[in-house]
């Protein structure tokens, strides 16, 4: 099941809603995007934009607009729900490893910024108090303290690392299925077939076409029109 985000009551006056419910998605489609044209950007939107495409069977177009939502607010309950629709989650045979990564997956770079900046600052204040104990006694209790604030610190330091990696990797999503190859150009050797929806991280690029690695490790370039960038280049990204 879909979630159809209250996004549309947003928008009651506009024929969005009537056309998603109607099953007329291209129509609807263009009514959200027209929103972005306006400069109008949030999670919802792109929630409902990978709804229609999803609907049209477009899963890359689908997948790519659930990303872009899913950068904005990783923690929304529907964007993760279809998200999730299209792979299973890998879950690491380290609980540890599983339970961070699942609460950084969670926590938006920005509020990792936050957390990160105010760990930093009452590490300074407590690393003074100590310092004036050291001349004149005060009963405070620094020591625990300091190590709990250290923990948030560094714990808010590797989720910031983690984000701006995600970030900076120019993230990408096949919006269709297409050839790899070992150059850029279909004159070189074809290496693999690259299902529409997969996901990977643009490396280099040469005209027209994109040297990518998939997740799996495998990668080879690919026709440009065929895959997207998560976050370059797009309108409105800018609170993640």
């Amino acid at each position: 099941m879909f979630y159809i985000s209250l996004f549309l009551l947003f928008f009651s006056t506009s024929k969005s809603e009537e056309y998603y419910k109607n099953g007329l998605y291209g129509e609807a489609l263009k009514e959200y995007t027209q929103y972005l044209k306006e400069g109008i950007s949030n999670p919802e939107l792109y929630l409902n934009i990978g709804n229609c495409y999803y609907r049209m069977d477009k899963f890359g177009e689908s997948l790519l607009n659930y990303r872009r939502g899913w950068f904005l607010s990783p923690n929304d309950p529907n964007i993760r729900h279809n998200i999730s629709l299209f792979r299973e989650q890998k879950e690491s045979p380290n609980p540890f490893i599983s339970f961070t990564s699942g609460v950084i997956d969670r926590i938006s770079l920005r509020d990792f910024s936050y957390l990160l900046i105010f760990s930093f600052t009452i590490l300074i204040i407590i690393g003074s108090i100590r310092m004036i104990q050291s001349v004149r006694p005060i009963r405070f209790p620094t020591t625990p303290l300091f190590f709990i604030i250290g923990i948030i610190f560094i714990f808010s330091l590797s989720g910031f690392s983690i984000w701006q990696g995600r970030v900076q990797s120019n993230w990408v999503v096949f919006t269709e299925s297409t050839i790899a190859h070992s150059g850029p150009g279909d004159q070189f050797k074809d290496l693999m077939t690259v299902d529409e929806a997969e996901e990977g991280s643009l490396i280099r690029e040469d005209g027209g076409w994109w040297l990518i690695q998939l997740y799996s490790g495998e990668g080879g370039w690919v026709d440009s029109s065929s895959v997207s960038l998560v976050l370059k280049g797009t309108e409105g990204l800018r609170r993640y």
